[in-house]
C-alpha cells in the first residue's frame, strides 16, 4: 500500500468523522464550515510536493475568512471567485498550522507517513491537536466578534501586529465597516494609510475608498 493510500484511509476512518462531529463538511484534503453571517473556516491537510509512493509528509492548515474579508477581496482583485463554499485555506484572514505533538515553537515539523501504522498514528495525533487547539480556536474565531477580537489582540495566526501594522489596521477597519461611519473607522483608515509601505500604497488607498463606501451603504 502506498503512503498516499494509507493516509487517505486513516483520514477517512478517523479525521473525517471528527471533522463532521464539529460541523465541518468535506473530504480529503479539505473540510469547511460556515456561519449564517457568511464567515468560513477551512481545515486542509497539505502534503509535501516532494512525497514519494513510499513516504510522505503532511501538515494541517487552519484558516478563517470572515464575510467582509471575502467581500473585499472579491471587489478588489477577484482573489476569491466562484462558489464561496469551495474557498481555500490560503484565502483566510486568519491562518495557522497544526504540527506534530512535541514540535518546538522555533521549528516547523510535518507528520511523516510510510505505512498504515504511521498513517494511523499521524492522523490520531492530528485529531488530538484539533481537539486540544484547533476546534476551540476555530469556534472562537467563528463566534460573533471572534475575528475582531483576534485582530485587536494583534494575532492572526501566522501574522502579528508588530510585523504587519497596516494589515491589522485594515483588518480591524474591515470588520467594523458594517456598523457604518464612525470616528473609530476614520482613525483606523487614516492610520492604515500612514503605516502602508510604498509597495502596498495603491491597494491601501483602494481599501480606504472601499471601506468608506461600505460604511456609507450600511447606514
Amino acid at each position: 500500500m502506498t503512503a498516499q493510500k494509507a493516509l487517505r484511509l486513516a483520514v477517512r476512518d478517523v479525521f473525517g468523522p471528527n471533522a463532521r462531529a464539529h460541523g465541518f463538511k468535506g473530504a480529503f484534503p479539505t473540510w469547511r464550515r460556515s456561519t449564517p453571517a457568511g464567515d468560513w473556516a477551512v481545515v486542509h491537510i497539505q502534503t509535501s510536493m516532494w512525497n514519494t509512493s513510499s513516504e510522505l509528509e503532511c501538515i494541517v492548515n487552519l484558516a478563517v475568512a470572515p464575510e467582509p474579508w471575502i467581500r473585499w477581496w472579491r471587489d478588489f482583485d477577484n482573489e476569491i471567485t466562484g462558489d464561496v463554499s469551495r474557498i481555500h485555506e490560503d484565502a483566510g484572514l486568519y491562518r495557522t498550522r497544526l504540527q506534530p505533538t512535541g514540535t518546538s515553537a522555533e521549528f516547523e515539523r510535518w507528520w511523516r507517513v510510510t505505512d498504515e501504522v504511521s498513517a494511523t498514528d499521524a492522523v490520531q495525533d492530528m485529531v488530538r491537536q484539533l481537539e486540544q487547539t484547533g476546534w476551540p480556536l476555530l469556534d472562537a474565531l467563528l463566534s460573533p466578534g471572534g475575528c475582531l477580537a483576534a485582530v485587536e489582540q494583534g494575532d492572526l495566526g501566522d501574522l502579528r501586529y508588530e510585523d504587519f501594522p497596516s494589515h491589522f489596521l485594515r483588518a480591524r477597519a474591515m470588520l467594523i465597516v458594517d456598523c457604518g461611519p464612525s470616528p473609530e473607522l476614520d482613525r483606523l483608515l487614516s492610520a492604515a494609510l500612514l503605516f502602508a509601505g510604498s509597495e502596498e500604497s495603491a491597494m491601501a488607498q483602494e481599501f480606504d475608498r472601499w471601506a468608506r463606501r461600505q460604511a456609507q451603504q450600511a447606514t
